[in-house]
């Protein structure tokens, strides 16, 4: 009688590490979405695909120069100026001979 064979157990990754790869995941999809994004702004044919069509629309927003209203107004901006803590989670890359580093940013290339 052949035994079947047990699947492989399954490789717990630590959260920290699998934070760093979905961070670096993200940075590779952002990157391609530039490089996607100027192909189908400089050539019309690369919009329409089989299940989407995109469509290069442009609209008008405001927005306050902030560093000028500094400038201009700094007491205005002082008085609707507030600090707020935020809990951000940064990473340390662990060396190879266990030297904790902070940890490299790939560089972001415009396409």
């Amino acid at each position: 009688m052949i035994m079947p064979r047990k699947a492989p157990a399954p490789v717990q990754i630590p959260p920290a590490d699998e934070l760093a790869s979905v961070r670096d995941q993200i940075a590779a999809l952002e990157k391609r979405e530039r490089e996607l994004r100027t192909l189908m702004l400089t050539d019309k044919s690369a919009r329409t695909g089989n299940r989407y069509l995109a469509e290069v629309v442009s609209v008008e927003q405001q927005r306050t120069d902030l560093k000028e209203m500094r400038k201009m107004h700094p007491a205005l901006v002082a008085e609707y100026t507030f600090a707020a803590r935020v809990e951000k989670v940064e990473l340390r890359e662990i060396t190879p001979d266990g030297e904790i580093i902070r940890r490299r940013k790939q560089k972001r290339t415009e396409p």
